[in-house]
């Protein structure tokens, strides 16, 4: 399945490519079974009680319990009346949030930013719908917010995969002409279309996910499981030793082969970005983690989100 994933390479990502990463997403398991707060119908227990397919316990009838559920074995036996409780199966709505601003537009090589963060939002959503959960997104822009509402439907993932290939394709400088809004607006409207528990992935470079978050985080997952996928660049933690032409796409300025302390610099600052990212996270206790966009995505998924098996297979 590896050597037969698309490869997402350039600037821009197609739609092509990301409808065939279907395939590789039936080898992911986005998170195991765990106790869910969502209210409907689905493949993950919750300790809401009530007659689902998993038996839990026998014990006392109490007032309030289901005269249906009552064991007359156990009754009969015993000589009082006793029920049974059920773990009912729930389903978990996954719902991506994606940021596509302008400091997205950036790569290194093989792919830009944006390129493999829209691979992974729809090989997570394709995954999602394999396992019968609704799928939604949320997709950040500089200046706006598309919003795909979840359903169970692969509608829902190929709305997703266009909307994001059409914000994606009118990125065109890393550095927003009028800025761009901060990432906390991403968190705010994940909060208003993401139910109690939904499992949401945000998907980004995290260069803004800073204090000015932390009560947008606090509040998002008081009722949702939120996980955080960064998307790095290995030149944005070292520069190269050699001479380089540096633009904004509007701006040059030549750094020389000679700089090393301004290269230090940069690695030290890029460094304390990283640290606060990830103190932010532990703090909160959300999963976080990295994705090299230089590198194929499919195997970095299946390394994250692949069954045990399958990643003795994929280790050379």
């Amino acid at each position: 399945m590896n050597q037969t994933a698309p490869q997402l390479r350039g600037a821009y990502p197609e739609v092509e490519p990301l409808v065939q990463l279907r395939y590789a997403a039936r080898q992911l398991q986005l998170f195991k079974p765990r106790l869910a707060r969502a209210d409907q119908a689905g493949s993950l227990l919750t300790r809401y009680r009530g007659r689902g397919m998993n038996f839990e316990e026998v014990r006392y009838y109490q007032p309030g319990d289901d005269v249906r559920s009552i064991d007359w074995r156990v009754t009969a036996r015993t000589g009082k009346t006793h029920t049974k409780l059920y773990q009912e199966e729930r389903e978990r709505p996954v719902v991506i949030l994606l940021d596509l601003r302008s400091p997205m537009f950036f790569g290194s090589r093989q792919a830009f930013k944006s390129v493999a963060a829209s691979g992974i939002a729809a090989a997570l959503g394709w995954a999602g719908l394999q396992h019968s959960d609704r799928v939604g997104a949320v997709l950040f822009a500089d200046d706006d917010i598309d919003t795909v509402r979840p359903r169970r439907s692969h509608h829902s993932v190929l709305a997703m995969i266009h909307k994001l290939v059409e914000r994606a394709g009118n990125l065109d400088s890393p550095v927003a002409a009028d800025g761009c809004q901060p990432l906390k607006t991403l968190l705010e409207e994940a909060r208003r279309i993401a139910r109690p528990g939904s499992a949401l992935f945000l998907i980004s470079d995290c260069h803004d996910l800073d204090e000015s978050c932390a009560q947008p985080l606090y509040l998002l997952t008081r009722n949702t499981d939120l996980q955080v996928l960064r998307i790095t660049d290995p030149l944005e933690r070292h520069l190269p030793d050699q001479s380089l032409t540096i633009s904004d796409g509007r701006h040059r300025t030549f750094l020389n082969a000679g700089s090393r302390p301004l290269r230090e610099h940069f690695a030290d600052s890029q460094a304390l970005a990283r640290e606060e990212v990830e103190q932010l996270c532990r703090r909160h206790r959300l999963p976080l983690m990295d994705f090299d966009n230089t590198r194929p995505i499919v195997p970095a998924l299946l390394s994250v989100y692949g069954s045990r098996q399958q990643n003795r297979r994929s280790t050379p």
